[in-house]
């Protein structure tokens, strides 16, 4: 008897990991029938969601809402998965609200998205080394919105937790250059351009702070 209670727990374990692996399959085949055609993995993944009711199945149907440009669909049923989920499963709701910010981005809703980056960064805040993207993305939103003081902010945060990004540095540059402070936004710009030389986007970035310094104005960037 205490031989087959041990047998059985095993089992069951042998069990739930095959079930996760075909699961992980097939939200990987789902993902790829995107890339070829969207509005056939659509259909297939909800079909698998009345089938199975899982996560993955629904977060794939979102995922092909997007790939066909239904970037509000997507984004609200991307922040509904999120919302569902057990609170312990901080990363992978973090992950699900930051998809749903890029969304809103796509959508040109600034504050929906800085909305759903806010919640992605509350969900995790207590694990820093998750924050820098999350933090560039947030600034993003601010920045669409105009609000060049906070993107700014976001982006300081996100390099004191990770220097030497290149990308928050060139967004620094443009947020510092549209509050008239050249100095630093050059600084920045030269150190993006250093750190990624290759990068033509740094070499844009130094040029429009450079021209905004000899004008007395931020230019805005095309």
């Amino acid at each position: 008897m205490i031989i087959a209670a041990l047998i059985l727990p095993f089992a069951l374990l042998q069990a739930d990991a095959a079930n996760a692996t075909a699961a992980a399959d097939r939200f990987a085949q789902c993902r790829a029938r995107i890339d070829a055609d969207p509005v056939n993995a659509y259909e297939e993944a909800m079909a698998w969601a009345g089938e199975a009711h899982t996560l993955n199945a629904y977060r794939c149907a979102a995922m092909a809402l997007l790939a066909q440009n239904r970037h509000e669909e997507g984004a609200r049923r991307l922040e509904s998965l999120a919302v569902a989920l057990n609170p312990a499963q901080a990363t992978l709701r973090a992950d699900l609200l930051s998809q749903a910010g890029n969304a809103w981005l796509l959508a040109r809703e600034p504050g929906q998205a800085r909305s759903a980056f806010t919640r992605a960064i509350s969900t995790i805040e207590s694990d820093p080394s998750q924050l820098p993207d999350l933090l560039i993305d947030r600034a993003r939103a601010y920045a669409m919105e105009r609000d060049w003081r906070h993107a700014e902010e976001d982006l300081s945060r996100s390099l004191d937790i990770r220097p030497g990004s290149s990308l928050a540095l060139r967004l620094r540059a443009t947020a510092r250059m549209h509050q008239s402070v050249f100095d630093l936004a050059e600084a920045d710009a030269l150190e993006a351009a250093r750190l990624e030389p290759a990068n033509v986007d740094n070499y844009l970035t130094l040029g429009h702070v450079r021209e905004s310094r000899r004008i007395g104005a931020p230019i805005e960037e095309q």
